[in-house]
């Protein structure tokens, strides 16, 4: 705002008397916009662009009236404007960047913020946010060279985050992610631990250390950061999904079974909880064959799991495979076998942690 009226007071001293009427439009703009009076800010702004079409400043304010509406689609053209009119302001681009950004259109965002970057290298929240899209680019890139250069580009940019804000909570929890995702967990620990010192309120980062530790084999530690994500936000699926994992890999069965009971409360088709619930079954199953209730169970788990999503070979071979009881005295395997053949492998990609 304050960078906004020094370029308004500027422009102001060199123009005639249409062009200040339309500054002066503008201005009385920003004020409204500052008070919250989104419809007065927008008939100034209106009022200033039907006075002079080529002021930066009363696109830029009309661009953030519709931001703040939520209307971020309507907010695109009015920041295109500004930038025409004045390229190398980098607010705006960083602006028309948090519009790409909130629809999801993180290539439109790297290359604004891009932009923007190249005019002001040492802004924090552009290599923040610049850290942020490359992360989610990259995480859904299939090729896997291409995923590795834009987590890579992120990475450059999120530390460059953290030297010009090091008590920036988020930029370290961004920087952990993208440590992360490149498959250093030892390195994602400890942003992601320098990120809960400085604000210990943040369930998502929370997830992303008790993750990175799950990977590390760290199971109590990993119980420790779920439990404390589970404080912050009690309902989140994600978090119970992880925490039944972590129960189920010290073999506190029953734990786990609490926590995907409670997600299907929620969901009943998440078809993963079905056949993890499944898993657990068929693990007690396997260890007293006499009580077939328990292969039964597990069988119900599987196909209603096959209900919610069809397309699972291996859920319909373990459905062919124990259809039915087994029969006199069997070798069993070993528990921890059944466990990683039965349970899987925990999700290991972190969790985008959301912008402040």
């Amino acid at each position: 705002m304050k960078r906004l009226l020094a370029i308004m007071i500027l422009a102001a001293w060199a123009v005639g008397c249409q062009d200040a009427e339309a500054l002066r439009h503008a201005g009385m703009g920003h004020l409204a916009l500052s008070r919250g009076e989104l419809d007065a800010a927008m008939q100034e702004f209106e009022e200033a662009i039907k006075l002079d079409s080529t002021l930066a400043t009363a696109y830029c304010g009309l661009g953030d009236v519709y931001r703040q509406e939520g209307k971020m689609e309507k907010a695109i053209t009015p920041y295109q404007h500004a930038i025409q009119a004045m390229p190398f302001e980098f607010t705006f681009h960083f602006r028309l960047g948090t519009v790409y950004q909130a629809l999801d259109r993180d290539k439109d965002a790297a290359r604004t913020y891009e932009t923007a970057v190249e005019l002001n290298p040492d802004d924090p929240p552009v290599n923040i946010n610049l850290g942020v899209v490359y992360f989610r680019i990259g995480v859904l890139e299939p090729d896997k060279e291409r995923r590795t250069q834009d987590l890579e580009k992120g990475r450059g940019y999120a530390e460059k985050a953290v030297e010009l804000a090091p008590n920036h909570g988020f930029a370290w929890s961004n920087l952990g992610a993208l440590y992360d995702a490149l498959g250093d967990s030892y390195r994602a620990v400890s942003a992601y631990r320098k990120s809960i010192e400085i604000d210990p309120n943040q369930g998502p980062v929370h997830v992303n250390l008790g993750t990175a530790y799950l990977l590390q084999g760290r199971l109590d530690k990993a119980l420790e950061e779920f439990q404390l994500a589970q404080a912050a936000d009690p309902g989140s699926p994600l978090v119970r999904k992880r925490l039944a994992y972590v129960y189920s890999k010290q073999k506190k069965y029953g734990a786990a079974i609490e926590q995907w009971q409670e997600v299907l409360k929620a969901d009943p088709k998440d078809y993963e909880v079905r056949n993890s619930l499944a898993a657990v079954y068929m693990i007690f199953y396997l260890r007293h064959p006499e009580q077939d209730h328990l292969r039964q169970q597990a069988l119900e788990e599987w196909h209603q799991s096959l209900e919610s999503r069809s397309d699972q070979p291996q859920v319909r071979a373990m459905l062919a495979k124990w259809a039915k009881p087994l029969e006199g005295v069997t070798p069993l395997p070993s528990d921890e076998a059944v466990s990683e053949s039965l349970l899987g492998k925990p999700a290991e990609k972190p969790v985008a942690v959301p912008s402040p």
